[in-house]
């Protein structure tokens, strides 16, 4: 079986090839890594949860022409060719109208929920391979709700260990896809019911199995703010041979969550001392799905072109309803030392002042046809913090909210752990720059600004830890601060980033003077294991924070 990342460096060379139309690089990829390896079902499979419409078509065409099993691969490239033309293929409109794989991608087609047909209708017909197949395909194509009515209407017909393995399969593979799909609580609740009743099915029969539906219905129930079902979840017994660390990790996840940050610190320390055994592909493996990124692979290269559209369609939103953003953090830093964005830049920074409706602000981004709102950060209580994404770009923009506190101004970070962290500044107020041929606002004192937020920001430093380092971090050594130390050190280790990792141990080791500090003897374990001798970093290495960081 391939590797992920041998899987990862042959799809993406697929993807350049077929964009440059240079078909003839393809006898080299053949002689390289073998015609097996390309017509392999789990190489199509990879394909489609990348949701890469080009290469799906590609590979199982060739799979259809080349491998010993011809069937699935031909039904494949049939499905999604008629997908792509919006029309049904001959081969698909062959079959039966009540065939689930047409009926399947009829519904895809006309962007409709799948109908199964009146009481005392027809049923629909199919194997259950070909269920499954129209389950992943609906999630691939995010129709969420038509995915959840197949994988029901089966799981009440057939409960076979095939069958089991099957829907487990779906569901495991593509669960991204449902914490990254916008449902409403009580579509997650069916989401839970539906696994919840695959993990009574299989917990007799297919322990491990069952294990994994368990994390994914504590994960489901966390996604729907359900916290104490999550640890109720998570304290499961784990089967012999299982790894408890993600189980340990949204336990800490869930306390949080609650406002119980010590409970957190100390879970998060019992995942570090689990993760010291594993090797680095167990450790990828569990955090895949995760608020912490598995993938060491280098980070996509940040285009400043994209940002500079991306930026100016926001402040023409936002100063259309007189709102004035103005560049802070990361951009306003771009903006001071060299007029543009910086070279290891994420993402972009703007504020806004409390004195608008924050709540007006929401409600003018979730209607505007350009941004998408990750409602995922939303707050009943004071908002601090709203990320929004260009959906031209796929930029994303944090929109820090700054309030009145005591004659300064305070803004926060909302994690995905549930908590939200302070950052105090000097009262500014605006001035307009010239920033990507526009006219953006920023502070008035923008080297005050910055060394409150930098220190020496004038120092190019790419590994600053803005959230364990920044002068203006609020509650220095407090419980949420000393669980953050953690988070970026989980982060540090999970992305592969050894100089982040040995910048966050070097600091946990000045924290020794606070509460919360990590046991030093857990430190020195952790720097063994994950910070090589610095001789052997690369400089490149640049830091990517787990959590939506500054």
């Amino acid at each position: 079986m391939a590797t992920k990342e041998k899987m990862m460096w042959l799809l993406s060379t697929l993807v350049r090839m077929i964009e440059t139309q240079s078909f003839d690089q393809f006898d080299k990829i053949v002689d390289e890594h073998g015609l097996d390896l390309i017509t392999s079902p789990d190489f199509l499979d990879y394909c489609r949860q990348l949701k890469n419409v080009p290469a799906v078509i590609f590979v199982a065409s060739i799979a259809a022409h080349n491998s010993s099993a011809k069937n699935r691969p031909w039904m494949i490239l049939q499905v999604y060719q008629s997908i792509l033309a919006k029309k049904l293929n001959p081969d698909i409109a062959k079959l039966s109208p009540f065939h689930v794989i047409r009926r399947t991608v009829e519904s895809i087609i006309d962007k409709k929920t799948i109908a199964f047909g009146k009481a005392g209708g027809r049923k629909l017909t199919g194997t259950g391979q070909d269920w499954f197949f129209c389950v992943e395909l609906c999630m691939d194509h995010e129709q969420l709700s038509s995915a959840l009515l197949l994988a029901e209407n089966h799981l009440r017909t057939e409960v076979t260990p095939e069958f089991l393995l099957l829907c487990a399969k779906s569901i495991v593979t593509r669960v991204k896809v449902i914490l990254e799909g916008d449902l409403a609580p009580e579509s997650m609740q069916r989401w839970i019911r539906f696994v919840t009743a695959l993990h009574r099915h299989t917990e007799p029969v297919l322990p491990r199995v069952a294990f994994e539906l368990a994390q994914i219905v504590a994960t489901f129930h966390h996604k729907n703010r359900e916290y104490l079902e999550c640890i109720a979840w998570c304290s499961q017994p784990v089967p012999e041979g299982c790894n408890p660390t993600m189980l340990q990790f949204r336990r800490a996840q869930a306390h949080s969550s609650m406002g119980e940050y010590r409970q957190s610190i100390d879970l998060l320390d019992q995942v570090f001392a689990t993760m010291l055994a594993q090797t680095d592909e167990q450790i990828d493996a569990q955090f895949q799905n995760s608020d912490v990124k598995g993938a060491k692979a280098r980070p996509k290269e940040f285009d400043g072109n994209a940002a500079a559209l991306a930026l100016t369609d926001l402040n023409a939103l936002l100063q259309a309803a007189d709102i004035v953003p103005f560049l802070v953090s990361g951009t306003l830093l771009g903006y001071q030392r060299n007029g543009g964005f910086l070279a290891h830049d994420k993402d972009i920074d703007v504020g806004i002042f409390a004195e608008q409706d924050i709540f007006s602000v929401v409600d003018l981004v979730l209607k505007s046809p350009t941004f998408r709102l990750l409602k995922g950060y939303i707050r009943l209580d004071r908002i601090y913090q709203l990320p929004v994404m260009h959906k031209a770009t796929s930029i994303c923009i944090d929109i820090f909210v700054y309030y009145d506190h005591d004659g300064q101004l305070i803004t926060g970070v909302h994690g995905t752990f549930g908590y939200n962290q302070n950052f105090v500044f000097s009262k500014f107020g605006l001035q307009t720059v010239r920033f990507l041929d526009v006219d953006f606002a920023v502070p008035d004192d923008i080297p005050r600004n910055l060394r409150e937020n930098y220190g020496d920001w004038e120092i190019s430093d790419p590994y600053y830890a803005t959230h364990l380092q920044s002068p203006s971090t609020k509650d220095v050594g407090g419980e949420i601060h000393m669980m953050v130390s953690r988070l970026e050190l989980l982060g540090g280790i999970v992305e592969g980033k050894p100089n982040k990792t040995r910048r966050v141990v070097q600091l946990l080791r000045e924290f020794q003077s606070y509460d919360a500090a990590m046991d030093p003897q857990l430190i020195d374990k952790l720097e063994a294991r994950f910070c090589p001798a610095p001789e052997l970093m690369l400089a490149d290495d640049f830091a990517i924070p787990p959590d939506a960081y500054v």
